[in-house]
């Protein structure tokens, strides 16, 4: 008897160590050093506001919460499939810790405001919690460990292992629930105050911060030609993404942007393509990405391009006693080029007199211009009105002949299984490439691997503008 008392006793204080104990909700203020306990025991916090932290720590930790009531607009995001975003917390949520990076299942929950919900247009399958990037210039999502509580009306980010940063609750407006794509040929809004994403049907992704408001389209265009490749580069498609602004890349003054191009990949066929080029089990195979950008002046032309009206009238005084001279040259020392060369843009290469005439010959319309016969006579440039508006933008893209390899850092995401690389002009054609046993023009050589072959590249973190806390592009 007095044994099995003993058992008993045993196995009560044995149940008694081993059971978790359940963790009771502790009320927290703002801008208070609350403790976080270090025995994985379960921590909840709950703030005025009902937001919450909830974690097990490794460590005894300290945390300290405060709000921010003017967080960067929700229209700076990255990370999700879809856009445009809007912001669903009134104020934002920072958490600062004394280093607590070994926390296990940490949790950040939001409120979401019904209301808000309904005045947005958002449902509640398309809230996320958002955290700020490190160069505080972008808020990221992870849609991989977002929690939705419909019940409770929260949002989480879970499955951290450390929270020190600033969330905000923000919702996505598309119909549309989890993985939003945009078809190819479709327009993307793009509203040119922060960052904006577009994913595309096959996984091809843009990243944009543009200083106006601007439409991009993206199509897939079948055939590439060996002549349309140099440097010893190859397409590993046999396809080509033609992407196209509502601007067209024509004057690229008139759009400042950042830009990050994300192509797929699929390893099955490079790996074919790998083996067809002649690479062996020990080739190294280094992947990058090409472009065929816009032609920026086609043909060398330099009259006619926005020419500042006083600069024109001044040269067109200039240039009214210029017939009197041998090969027309102006007087006082005058440009050959006279208002015929647009700011930014250079002559045509040659004879100075080559390409349009105008500067030369605004005064004197009844004779034919000097210089190279088969350019014909600006005969209008007399007239000052006779400078028309800014060329619009070409409605088909006039492209280089050749694609040739971004001069950046090329990034691999082996999560998503994507090439990325930042670029200054979006329009144009893309193709993804490869080259076996070397490193193309462009991209930095990358050290041989130690055993066997491999794919060279650099894994990808963080987003657009910096290197975010979690997650990337």
């Amino acid at each position: 008897m007095t044994l099995m008392k003993f058992s008993l006793s045993f196995l009560l204080v044995g149940l008694r160590l081993s059971c978790p104990v359940v963790a009771q909700d502790q009320q927290a203020q703002f801008n208070q050093v609350i403790n976080l306990n270090g025995d994985m025991r379960l921590n909840r916090l709950v703030f005025p506001d009902n937001s919450k932290i909830e974690t097990f720590s490794q460590t005894q930790r300290q945390v300290i919460v405060n709000q921010n009531p003017n967080p960067l607009p929700a229209s700076h995001v990255v990370g999700s499939t879809g856009q445009p975003f809007v912001q669903l917390s009134r104020n934002s949520f920072t958490i600062q810790t004394n280093g607590a990076t070994d926390l296990v299942g940490a949790q950040i929950e939001l409120p979401i405001d019904q209301n808000m919900l309904q005045q947005a247009g958002v449902t509640a399958d398309n809230t996320y919690v958002a955290m700020l990037s490190r160069d505080r210039q972008a808020w990221i999502i992870q849609e991989s460990i977002k929690s939705v509580n419909i019940t409770d009306a929260t949002v989480r980010m879970v499955k951290m292992n450390t929270i020190d940063g600033e969330y905000v609750a923000v919702g996505r407006q598309t119909s549309e629930l989890g993985t939003s794509l945009t078809p190819f040929g479709q327009p993307v809004t793009i509203a040119g105050s922060g960052i904006q994403e577009a994913e595309f049907t096959d996984g091809f992704r843009m990243s944009i911060r543009a200083s106006q408001p601007m439409s991009i389209k993206t199509d897939v265009v079948n055939g590439i030609s060996t002549d349309m490749v140099t440097n010893g580069i190859m397409s590993i498609n046999n396809y080509r993404y033609l992407v196209t602004s509502n601007l067209a890349g024509v004057v690229p003054s008139l759009n400042q942007m950042t830009a990050v191009v994300q192509m797929p990949l699929n390893v099955d066929r490079l790996m074919a393509m790998a083996m067809r080029a002649g690479a062996s089990p020990q080739s190294s195979i280094t992947l990058g990405i090409a472009q065929r950008p816009v032609l920026q002046n086609p043909g060398g032309a330099t009259g006619g391009l926005q020419a500042p009206r006083q600069k024109r009238q001044n040269n067109e005084a200039n240039n009214g006693t210029a017939s009197n001279e041998p090969n027309g040259q102006p007087q006082n020392g005058a440009s050959p080029n006279g208002a015929g060369t647009a700011i930014g843009a250079s002559p045509a290469a040659g004879n100075p007199n080559q390409g349009n005439q105008g500067g030369n010959n605004g005064g004197n319309t009844n004779q034919p211009p000097q210089g190279n016969g088969n350019n014909p006579p600006q005969g209008n440039n007399g007239n000052p009105n006779a400078a028309g508006p800014a060329i619009p933008a070409a409605t088909q893209l006039l492209l280089a002949q050749t694609f040739s390899p971004i001069n950046a850092q090329v990034l691999l995401d082996r999560e998503n299984a994507r090439i990325a690389v930042p670029v200054g002009q979006i329009d144009g054609e893309f193709i993804l490439t490869m080259m076996v046993g070397g490193t193309p023009v462009g991209t930095q050589p990358q050290p041989a691997p130690q055993q066997g072959g491999g794919i060279t590249g650099q894994p990808q973190q963080g987003g657009l503008g910096g290197q975010p806390q979690q997650g990337g592009l």
